[in-house]
């Protein structure tokens, strides 16, 4: 989306123009996905940070669709009897609560908070610093990491990184969080990775989470 298709709800959020906020405010994205998209400035005291912006109506089009898909699972579940016992309406309704949290960009800084508290005593495991002073639920401000793509493992090898160390630190990971936390990253994939100097690991995108009860784990 055109930066100057965000400003208005941006400039709602931030109470003034975004260019006041924040200095070399790129209005070029660096990564955007159908929810929002992200683009890079820096606090006033020179801290790099990202902007992770909200498109503009995308609450009021991915309501009309998961409408649309929820009236699906029902005609589908109510006419096809081999499809009954796969609950397809309730998988569509987790579907939708998952999504419609998603939203809330807010929400999403509150996961990373949390998740930098249960990792507080691990160096190797970073998770971005959230600017309560300019997110919203439309606004995620955070600190900038910059590091190494999760899937490229040539050029993480080449910087002289640990592949295997890299994995094992991966896997311990996502165990401490599923086993021990009971609060887990839902959506691991490698763009959501970044590898860092002396072996760590950056996780980022943290809107997507899972809880599991103690009886569970």
């Amino acid at each position: 989306v055109p930066f100057n298709e965000l400003l208005p709800d941006l400039e709602k959020a931030l109470g003034k123009s975004p260019f006041e906020v924040f200095k070399d405010l790129q209005v070029e994205a660096i990564a955007g996905a159908s929810i929002a998209q992200v683009h890079v400035a820096k606090l006033q005291d020179g801290t790099p940070v990202v902007l992770k912006i909200r498109r503009p109506n995308v609450r009021e089009s991915i309501g009309a669709d998961l409408r649309l898909l929820s009236h699906l699972g029902r005609l589908i579940e109510s006419e096809v009897e081999q499809v009954k016992r796969f609950q397809p309406g309730k998988i569509i309704g987790q579907f939708s609560k998952s999504l419609r949290a998603e939203l809330d960009l807010a929400m999403e800084g509150r996961n990373t908070e949390r998740f930098r508290r249960n990792f507080a005593d691990d160096e190797d495991i970073v998770f971005a610093r959230i600017h309560w002073n300019y997110t919203s639920e439309s606004v995620l401000v955070m600190d900038r990491i910059e590091g190494i793509p999760g899937n490229d493992l040539a050029q993480a090898e080449a910087a002289g990184l640990n592949l295997k160390l890299l994995g094992e630190r991966g896997a311990n990971t996502v165990l401490k969080m599923v086993l021990i936390d009971g609060f887990f990253h839902a959506d691991p994939h490698p763009g959501n990775v970044f590898y860092l100097p002396e072996n760590r690991l950056a996780i980022i995108d943290c809107g997507m989470v899972g809880r599991l009860t103690l009886e569970r784990r």
